[in-house]
C-alpha cells in the first residue's frame, strides 16, 4: 500500500501546484472532479489501493470526491538476444522476459509510465 500511496501523493501535489502555478492564478477552479491516468502495467500498481489512498488524502481538497480512471499502457519490448520487439504479458514483477526465446536481456520502450493525461475541472462563476 506504501507504493500506492506514494502515487496518490504525487498525483494530489501535481494537481495542487498545478492550480496554484501563475497560469492559473485568478481562475476559481471549485472542484477537480475526474483525473485521467495512464499507467504503464509494469509498474505493477493495484489501482483499487491508489484510489482508496487518493480518497484518503485528497479530503478538504479540491481534489476530495474526484473519479480516479486508468488506462493501461501494455509493456513493449525489444529483445536484444534474437531482436523480438512488442508486447509484452508480464506474468508478474520478477518475470520479465522475451516472449519468444526467454531472454532477459531486453529494452523496455514503455510500461513504466504513469501520467495525469487529463483532469476535470469545475470553475466558481462568481468573481
Amino acid at each position: 500500500m506504501m507504493h500506492e500511496l506514494s502515487y496518490a501523493t504525487s498525483i494530489l501535489n501535481t494537481i495542487l501546484d498545478t492550480i496554484n502555478s501563475q497560469d492559473l492564478k485568478g481562475k476559481n477552479i471549485k472542484k477537480i472532479s475526474k483525473i485521467n491516468l495512464e499507467i504503464g502495467e509494469l509498474i505493477f500498481i493495484n489501482f483499487e489501493q491508489l484510489k482508496f489512498a487518493f480518497e484518503v488524502i485528497s479530503e478538504s481538497t479540491v481534489c476530495e470526491g474526484a473519479e480516479l480512471v486508468a488506462e493501461f499502457i501494455k509493456p513493449h519490448i525489444v529483445c536484444k538476444n534474437c531482436g523480438y520487439e512488442g508486447e509484452l504479458e508480464p506474468k508478474d514483477e520478477f518475470d520479465v522476459s522475451c516472449p519468444k526465446c526467454g531472454s532477459l536481456s531486453l529494452k523496455i520502450k514503455g510500461g513504466k509510465e504513469f501520467n495525469i493525461k487529463n483532469i476535470i475541472a469545475e470553475f466558481d462563476d462568481e468573481k
